[in-house]
């Protein structure tokens, strides 16, 4: 269902996007990952892979808004509703290289290198597509509680996993520093709010003693005392704000942006090595997969 929604927005874009903005688009692809010809084995799916590139992972300039997501708020009136629902869900994906880890008959078991996570993703011929302990380039996409490909692959050969886990073991140690750091800001952010809560209370506590009592000494203590609690509870609201901001910073900023940049930097690497590998006579492949 994803590949006919993919292949109906190539489609599209086709006819609705100037040809020469599309070259250029395509140049600027080919730069990272190399130069595709009509008699490459792999031309059908590399011109996918760009296409779903130029969709997913190229922004309009100046802003943090993809081609798809650009397409979809412009066509909301003229798409069906449920197209509509299926490019969201595509413009959530998630790209990386997976190491197959099981394999069922209408599903597989995939482990994310880059942040050590693993998802079940259905796939009808799973058996056809997939070997255990292959490493390819992919896209997940969740749907209606379910995780699917996109259906476009590359595959690296079994040799190079050496080095490709060295390489991705480099993002994914950065990866967890960034979810330790977010992770303590939650936790902070946690601590502050339950402060704000407990003040809110305080202060309707007093609040409530005060407007029974008359005038007198009590009331003059209490007065001040709400005066604080109200000063503490402004601090405690510039500081929950603080933190917001820096999960959020960190969040869209870090681990989405930049994280998504050094992702697509590595996979767009191997593609190019791929591409050597794939026309290379009597190479041996460690010198093609290198730094």
């Amino acid at each position: 269902m994803l590949k006919e929604n993919l292949e109906q927005l190539f489609e599209f874009i086709a006819q609705h996007i100037p040809a020469e903005k599309i070259m250029q688009a395509k140049q600027e692809y080919q730069k990272m990952t190399g130069e595709i010809y009509e008699d490459d084995k792999s031309y059908n799916t590399r011109m996918a892979l760009f296409l779903e590139w130029y969709l997913l992972d190229n922004y309009l300039p100046g802003t943090q808004t993809t081609i798809l997501e650009n397409l979809t708020e412009e066509n909301q009136f003229s798409w069906s509703q449920d197209h509509i629902d299926v490019c969201k869900d595509i413009s959530n994906n998630i790209q990386a290289l997976f190491e197959v880890k099981k394999i069922r008959d209408k599903s597989v078991t995939v482990l994310n290198l880059f942040t050590d996570e693993k998802f079940l993703v259905e796939e009808e011929n799973s058996k056809l597509v997939f070997r255990k302990n292959d490493i390819f380039h992919g896209r997940i996409v969740p749907r209606q509680g379910k995780w699917l490909f996109t259906g476009y692959f590359c595959f690296h050969p079994s040799k190079t996993q050496r080095y490709i886990k060295e390489e991705t073991k480099k993002y994914f140690l950065l990866y967890r520093t960034w979810k330790k750091e977010l992770m303590l800001l939650e936790k902070e952010l946690s601590k502050v709010e339950k402060a704000f809560l407990k003040n809110g209370r305080q202060i309707e506590k007093i609040k409530s003693k005060v407007e029974r009592l008359e005038s007198g000494n009590k009331k003059e203590i209490l007065t001040k005392e709400l005066l604080i609690l109200e000063e503490n509870r402004r601090t405690l609201e510039v500081n929950i704000k603080e933190i917001e901001e820096k999960i959020t910073k960190l969040t869209e900023e870090t681990i989405k942006g930049e994280g998504k940049i050094l992702i697509s930097e590595l996979i767009n690497k191997l593609a190019y090595m791929n591409l050597k590998w794939e026309r290379s006579r009597q190479i041996e492949i460690s010198d093609i997969y290198k730094n």
